[in-house]
């Protein structure tokens, strides 16, 4: 057996990019490839699902013309809608939208030439990689189709996960390893997928770098609120399985039980059908709703927060979770999906059974009590810092591509 190798050029892959580029799998794959230059290494970013941006001088962005994303998108609708009415249809279409993106993305690549090609696994952007001489391919397991049809709350079609899987598995006979970013993503791979090669556990990475130079911003002063008032960090809004049909319980529920002004952060889209509803919330709720803001901008608010609700159904490795706790923010969520791989009961969060709204919001409101709240905050900074550490996780990939 050879002594390990230490790649010298690593193409990292990822369906978009900041600025541009929001979500959790862009941030984590940005993230890896700037550790990466930092560590030393020749990184280059490599994006297929932008089409008509610049490049940056190491993020090469391409994509698939947005009139060919927008009529696959009607047809494929179409399609599942017929043969399958009522059940919500979307990795196939994710995984054809990108073809084309992917098949431009790879040109480039092959120009650079990498020792190691990290691949996002959304999207299956590996199905039109060409693996040059010597490559080594990893892909990273963020999102994996099947598990969406575990949720008891989702209803989902069937014939589009097995659609998706079967490109996907085209995508597998490239790779040489796979890191998964949770044991539950592990666990989920290992009975989805058949695979003879290296599996990893491997966390997302954070820029803790960037983190330390991001000041907190005055939130307070927008809801026209006293210093001391609580501010709630509430990240998952975007769909059912975000959490979004709980958001105006738990606002509620915390309003009920306080005669304080409480506010609440909540970033990113939110759904119309929760837009008209929170006209009907307590008069003692602020609520921030700031669309898609600037990266900085946004960890300004949640370094702001008090606390922060989690109530996703479903996460591989939240980074909204990871970049809170890092922030000194404890975070209460779900025991589900890879969540207990961040928060620990008492030390930066607590996690509490599955869609209890009710035990949710109890800790929530136990945290409204500033003492309490102090001592949590204190803990969870030194908490996540020392055991969360993506020195810890870079240090993990390095080995990983060196024994490649």
């Amino acid at each position: 057996m050879g002594a390990a190798v230490r790649p010298d050029k690593v193409a990292v892959v990822a369906y978009s990019a900041p600025p541009y580029g929001a979500g959790g799998v862009a941030s984590a794959h940005f993230n890896l490839f700037r550790l990466l230059q930092r560590a030393g290494l020749h990184a280059r970013l490599f994006t297929f699902g932008e089409d008509g941006l610049e490049d940056d001088p190491e993020v090469i962005r391409r994509g698939t013309p947005r009139w060919f994303v927008s009529l696959l998108q009607r047809i494929l609708t179409l399609m599942f809608a017929a043969v399958q009415p009522g059940k919500g249809a979307y990795q196939t279409a994710d995984i054809l939208k990108s073809y084309i993106g992917a098949k431009r993305m790879n040109r480039e690549i092959s120009e650079f030439s990498p020792d190691v090609i990290i691949l996002s696994d959304h999207g299956a952007p590996g199905l039109r990689l060409h693996k040059g001489k010597g490559s080594k391919v990893v892909l990273v397991s963020h999102h994996n189709p099947a598990r969406f049809l575990a949720v008891p709350t989702a209803n989902y079609s069937k014939l589009d996960v097995r659609l998706a899987l079967f490109l996907e598995r085209k995508v597998l006979k490239k790779v040489d390893a796979v890191v998964c970013p949770s044991s539950y993503m592990r666990e989920w791979f290992e009975c989805t997928y058949e695979f003879n090669g290296v599996i990893r556990v491997i966390p997302n990475l954070l820029d803790e770098e960037l983190l330390e130079t991001i000041h907190p911003l005055d939130l307070r002063s927008q809801f026209n609120m006293a210093r001391g008032d609580a501010v709630v960090y509430l990240p998952s809004a975007g769909g059912p399985l975000k959490g979004a049909d709980y958001l105006l319980d738990l606002i509620r529920r915390l309003c009920a039980k306080s005669e304080r002004v409480i506010g609440f952060y909540v970033p990113g889209e939110i759904p119309p059908r929760l837009l008209e509803r929170i006209g009907g919330l307590p008069d003692q709720a602020r609520l921030c709703l700031t669309g898609q803001l600037p990266y900085e901008e946004h960890i300004g608010n949640v370094k702001a927060c008090s606390f922060g609700i989690s109530p996703s159904a479903i996460e591989n490795y939240s980074m909204a979770l990871l970049e809170a706790v890092h922030c000194g923010v404890p975070m209460l969520a779900f025991e589900t999906g890879g969540n207990a791989d961040i928060i620990q009961n008492g030390e930066n969060g607590y996690l509490v059974g599955e869609g209890d709204v009710g035990a949710l919001s109890e800790q929530a409101l136990s945290l409204l009590d500033p003492g309490t709240l102090q001592v949590l905050k204190k803990k969870t900074l030194e908490f996540s810092r020392q055991t969360l550490s993506s020195q810890m996780a870079l240090d993990a990939y390095l080995g990983l591509m060196s024994s490649l």
